[in-house]
């Protein structure tokens, strides 16, 4: 089974060759529709949490949708220190995890180092070379349309005073131990879980 997963808000839309539960809101990509999939799949959304975009070629579809997008390139952290806690923000009244744009010529890793030291304050190391994710969030700026895709990496805190970026509108950086995260994550977003769950 083929399956990939966008969010729009906390709606999540999965494209995929085969049938979801009853939960979710239907839509075949056909012909018909296919070079207007973003606009069907944002109408869809403003009233079902659960989108299935059912497709004999899932990543095909992904491709043609994206084009009804500005693509945005962004990476994060999912640091921990040598107690295990997980490092998390509180942004816009919501729990989150550090992360940023990538800038022009900049590695996609070392974007995620910079944006978490920009913060929060820590600085980390990468666990691994490679990210352990992917997630595809997609909302509206200004009256345009953005698809972002954020690479994580797991990563060690190395040193450094929690400090929340004002500028970025942080209002909060804390240490959360497995039983405040768990909190933590029922006020956060949906890609969120996904990226903790995957560690």
């Amino acid at each position: 089974m083929k399956r990939i997963s966008i969010y729009f808000g906390d709606a999540e839309v999965v494209i995929t060759d085969t049938p979801q539960d009853h939960r979710y809101a239907v839509v075949y990509a056909d012909t018909s529709i296919i070079n207007n999939l973003g606009a069907k799949i944002q109408k869809k959304v403003e009233t079902n949490k659960f989108v299935a975009v059912i497709s004999q070629d899932p990543t095909a579809t992904f491709e043609e949708l994206k084009q009804d997008f500005v693509l945005v390139e962004a990476a994060g952290g999912v640091v921990q220190n040598e107690r295990d806690e997980l490092l998390m923000i509180e942004l816009r009244g919501r729990w989150d995890l550090p992360k940023g744009h990538i800038e022009a010529g900049e590695e996609a890793n070392i974007a995620a180092l910079r944006e978490v030291e920009e913060e929060t304050g820590v600085v980390a190391e990468l666990v691994d070379k490679e990210s352990i994710m992917e997630t595809w969030h997609a909302y509206n700026t200004y009256g345009r349309w953005e698809l972002k895709r954020t690479r994580w990496w797991r990563m060690r805190a190395l040193c450094g005073e929690l400090k929340p970026e004002d500028e970025e509108g942080i209002a909060r950086v804390e240490w959360c131990s497995a039983e405040s995260m768990q909190e933590r994550l029922k006020m956060s977003y949906a890609t969120i879980r996904r990226v903790v769950n995957a560690l």
